[in-house]
């Protein structure tokens, strides 16, 4: 998994309304827990919805099985965010 942190405060359900309309993206899932939106070469992306409250960015994880096709498709789909939907974003570093 890939997670992009947005600088976008914006609700679940309008921010995969959004995506889906502005870049043509399917939706694969229509459970409200687990809404997922179909990229490029089988990439799946889900939205992490803050917690408790609190007031967080959306943070969007990227799913695929290959790490190198998972690379691939995230790093165009930021790119495409940020040209099509003004949305800045950055990866997730997690500690090890």
């Amino acid at each position: 998994m890939r997670t992009l942190v947005t600088q976008v405060f914006l609700s679940k359900v309008d921010a995969l309304n959004l995506l889906e309309r502005q870049l043509g993206v399917s939706r694969l899932r229509w459970e409200p827990a687990d809404d997922r939106l179909a990229l490029a070469e089988g990439v799946e992306l889900s939205i992490e919805v803050p917690k408790f409250g609190e007031d967080l960015p959306l943070t969007l994880d990227c799913h695929h099985d290959d790490p190198v096709v998972l690379e691939r498709v995230v790093t165009e789909f930021a790119t495409q965010l940020k040209d099509t939907v003004g949305w800045e974003t950055r990866p997730l570093a997690l500690g090890r």
